[in-house]
């Protein structure tokens, strides 16, 4: 499987990735995200092969060992990663694949393909990531321990291609940001 181009939107938990991929596949851009397959329990309004493929952690792991995982990783003790036959899917569509990822992940994918366009997303204020972490209803120590995290990962920031800071209530600025970011990798392929 060759891949030309990709792009992979990575930052802390509750930075708003998910929002903003979703933004941008509505705007028409000739992308098509990657589902990423996880152990986490499935939340509530999420449906397995929308948001995720949700399998156990066994199954996860035959996965690896059976050499299934385009890349994996785990994070706040639950395996995520993107299967082999999803990608391809995606490049035999003709679009270019979207990944959403953790950081972990995203460096993953930097390091195995430096042609990789990677957009960091970073809080205006780190205080935002705890309260829509606090918005999701998860327990305490979840949230603690994904703040902790988050701090790491902003360190990582400047290691990736792009970076662009989401100031909460401003999703029109950072889709436009992305879109036109995008667009601009896309005509340079």
């Amino acid at each position: 499987m060759e891949l030309d181009k990709f792009f992979v939107i990575t930052g802390p938990s509750a930075v708003g990735k998910t929002t903003l991929a979703r933004e941008l596949l509505k705007a028409k851009l000739p992308l098509a995200k990657v589902i990423t397959t996880t152990t986490r329990t499935m939340r509530k309004g999420e449906r397995d092969g929308r948001e995720y493929h949700f399998i156990t952690p066994k199954k996860f792991q035959q996965l690896i060992a059976k050499n299934q995982m385009f890349e994996w990783a785990t994070y706040n003790n639950h395996y995520y990663g993107s299967q082999k036959k999803d990608v391809e899917k995606l490049v035999k569509s003709g679009k270019f694949p979207l990944w959403v990822v953790d950081v972990q992940g995203a460096i993953f994918l930097k390091e195995q393909y430096p042609e990789a366009c990677t957009i960091f997303i970073t809080p205006s204020a780190f205080d935002t990531l705890r309260k829509r972490l606090e918005a999701r209803n998860l327990p305490k120590e979840e949230i603690l321990s994904r703040l902790k995290i988050a701090r790491k990962e902003i360190a990582e920031a400047p290691y990736f291609t792009h970076r662009i800071i989401n100031y909460d209530g401003k999703l029109e600025k950072i889709v436009s940001e992305a879109t036109d970011l995008i667009q601009r990798e896309i005509t340079n392929c």
